[in-house]
Order: structure tokens, then C-alpha cells, then sequence
């Protein structure tokens, strides 16, 4: 990033931090800090650029399953494990922070949120990870935040607190130790917009961006160390008027879009111009308060709902999705590991092993040759092996 460009001027002033799992894209823009949501590392696993990574996590399941296990299994436990695989290939690219997603499905469920969210520590730091490079991201639910408040009081366990629309989610947030609080600026004004009957703002009168600078200055008023992260914008300028947050959380189009650019743009010269808002009073939120304000502030009420309730459904997709695309991965490994081996005994190449080329026990021959015809077909050996069998056309 050493051109002048609207991508440059903004990494001047704030860290970006690439919401992607595609590690060529967060070396390309010299990333300190990398953002693996779950979503990014689906994309990415199916990349043929990260089959070391993926074929690492099927490894590690094959040997949790044992030997003989159901393949299906493997990659049940391979997909568990691909967020562990690819921080660990990310540290070796970034030098900051890396957040990787608590499963969301158990967003209302603070017992099995600690639970899950020290377990994940424990596999990443077996992984040979920075416990202080780590951020477990976690919804901001009251259930999630007093996850995040036990995490880190009582682990050290530094959190990343998602779906925040609402003042008072990021007071709790705040309260709770959150390290990294990020607001979902595109989301908020997606409310707003559908409410006014609009297609977009300006800068300047953005739902999402003015309520993520009311945030910004909040934190600041009361000495937080927290870390404000806006994500989830919805156009490039958003995130440019967001350029006195630390941190801005950005999918790689948008890194690449802000790259091509280099005329100045109005929004980024608003932004550093931008003074605080003026001292908020410090809010108190317990359980009754969290879910009044919530139940009042109509965009918090629906976006964190429907953010839950997509962030369950999604995860339940993505696994699903993985499985299977592991499952064929294993499946066409076992199918070219069956049909070098049926090579080693076909001495004559007329695509069967009778009983002269074979050099194993007449049981074990007996048992392939399903048709009994005294000769073992490729199709007969895979079958026998628990592999794939897929004729050529």
C-alpha cells in the first residue's frame, strides 16, 4: 500500500483490519489485525490455495476419529477444526490481533458459550497460538456479554463483542471488559432506511455512522480501553466517515475498491474534521435495564434478533456445506489411493487382478471378488475398501 490512494489515506489514520479468510489477500494489503468469521472461512477452505490448511484440519480429525472411523465424521470434526488451522496461518502473516467466532448458535446460552469459548482458547493456544494475540468473537446479547465479562475476569480470555446496535449494548460491552467492540454501522442504517422509505444518506446524516461516533465518543468520555471496530457497511463511505474509529473492519472488495481510488472524497476530510459529540452521561446496565433498552430501541430490538437468528442459520449452512465439500475431498482421496493400489497388482494392465497377480491372503481375495468369478475389478476393490467408486465416462 504504497501508493497514494483513498485506501492509504485512510490506513494513516486507522488500523484496517480485512474481514476475509483468504490469507494471499490479507498479506497483499499488510494487515496487522485479521477478522475470521466463519462465513469468510467457509469461502475460503474451498480455495485450492488453502488445501494445506484444510488438509491439516482433516488430518487432526482423522486422528481425534481413529482409525477406520466414518469419513463423514472426520470432516464433521475437520470443519471444527479449520478455525484453529487458519489462525494458525494467519499468525504467521499478521502481527496483531486475530478474532475467530465463538459459535453463534449459542448466543443465548451463557454457560455453553464459556464453556465452548475456553475450549476454543485451549485448542488455539495447543496450536501454538499468542493467548494475547486472540479474540474469541462473541454476540452481544446479555447471556453473550456476561460470557465476556466471566471470560475475562476469570480466564483472561480477550473478547470481541459482535451485533452491537444499541448505547447500552456498548456500555455493557464496556463494562463487561469487552477488547474490541464492533458496531454494525451498515446494518443500523439498513433499519433506518427501510423505516424512511429511503435509498441511501449522506455522510453526514448516516443513522449508522452518527450513532458508531456517539459510540466512539462514549468510550472516550469514560476512559475505556475498549476497542471501537465498525464493520458491516453497506458502501466504502461509510467506513471513510468512520476514519477516526482505531480500528475499521473491511471485506476485501472494499480494500481493493478504496485501492483504485485516489481522488479525495468528502467523507474522509468530514470524518478528521469530525469533534467529539459532546460528554454523555455513563450509563448502568443490568439484566432488567439491558432488555428494556433493548425492547425500546426498535433497531436493536430487530437487528440483534434477526443478526442471532442469520449468525445460527448461517453457521448451520456453512457446516453443512463443509461437511460435504470434505467429505468428497476424503472420498476422491480414498478413490486415487484405491486405484494406485488395484495399479501395484494388475501387472498385465487389463484392469483386473486375478489370483496369480495377487500377492495378499486367498481370504482377503475371496472377500473382494464379490461375482466370485475368480478375478477382483477395480469397482470390486473399492467397494471392498470402503471407497468411492466412480466409473470413467
Amino acid at each position: 500500500m504504497s501508493e497514494d490512494t483513498l485506501l492509504t489515506r485512510l490506513a494513516t489514520h486507522t488500523a484496517l483490519v480485512p474481514e476475509t479468510a483468504e490469507l494471499a489477500t490479507v498479506q497483499k494489503y499488510r494487515a496487522r489485525h485479521v477478522n475470521l468469521a466463519a462465513s469468510q472461512i467457509t469461502a475460503a477452505a474451498q480455495l485450492p490455495a488453502h488445501e494445506p490448511i484444510v488438509d491439516a484440519a482433516i488430518a487432526w480429525a482423522a486422528n481425534k476419529v481413529g482409525t477406520g472411523g466414518n469419513r463423514r465424521l472426520v470432516a464433521i470434526r475437520a470443519v471444527e477444526r479449520l478455525a484453529i488451522e487458519f489462525a494458525h496461518a494467519a499468525s504467521g502473516i499478521v502481527a496483531g490481533d486475530i478474532s475467530i467466532e465463538v459459535d453463534g448458535r449459542l448466543a443465548y446460552k451463557r454457560r455453553q458459550l464459556i464453556d465452548r469459548a475456553r475450549t476454543l482458547m485451549d485448542q488455539l493456544l495447543a496450536a501454538g497460538l499468542e493467548k494475547e494475540r486472540l479474540l474469541l468473537r462473541i454476540p452481544a446479547t446479555w447471556e453473550g456479554l456476561q460470557a465476556i465479562e466471566k471470560l475475562h475476569a476469570k480466564n483472561g480470555i480477550r473478547c470481541h463483542a459482535t451485533l452491537v446496535f444499541g448505547m447500552h449494548q456498548l456500555a455493557a460491552a464496556a463494562d463487561a471488559g469487552a477488547a474490541v467492540i464492533a458496531p454494525a454501522v451498515g446494518r443500523i442504517t439498513d433499519w433506518h432506511k427501510k423505516r424512511d422509505g429511503v435509498e441511501d444518506y449522506p455522510s453526514d446524516s448516516d443513522p449508522g455512522v452518527l450513532r458508531t461516533l456517539r459510540m466512539l465518543d462514549y468510550l472516550s468520555d469514560h476512559h475505556y480501553d475498549a476497542v471501537l471496530m465498525p464493520g458491516c457497511f453497506r458502501h466504502p463511505r461509510q467506513a471513510l466517515a468512520l476514519a477516526r474509529c482505531q480500528r475499521i473492519s473491511l471485506p476485501a472488495k472494499w480494500l481493493s475498491d478504496l485501492s483504485d481510488l485516489s481522488d479525495e472524497h468528502p467523507a474522509l476530510a468530514a470524518a478528521l474534521g469530525t469533534k467529539p459529540t459532546g460528554s454523555q452521561q455513563k450509563l448502568t446496565i443490568d439484566s432488567a435495564a439491558f432488555h428494556r433498552l433493548t425492547s425500546a430501541d426498535e433497531v436493536t430490538n430487530n437487528k440483534l434478533t434477526s443478526g442471532v437468528k442469520n449468525l445460527s442459520w448461517a453457521m448451520v449452512a456453512q457446516e453443512k456445506q463443509l461437511v460435504d465439500w470434505i467429505t468428497g475431498r476424503q472420498d476422491s482421496a480414498a478413490e486415487r489411493s484405491t486405484a494406485a493400489l488395484f495399479r501395484t497388482w494388475d501387472y498385465d494392465g487389463d484392469g483386473y487382478i486375478d489370483r496369480e497377480e495377487w500377492s495378499g491372503t486367498d481370504a482377503v481375495f475371496n472377500a473382494l471378488d464379490r461375482d466370485n468369478n475368480g478375478r477382483i475389478s477395480l469397482e470390486e476393490m473399492a467397494a471392498g475398501l470402503g471407497a468411492p467408486y466412480t466409473p470413467d465416462d
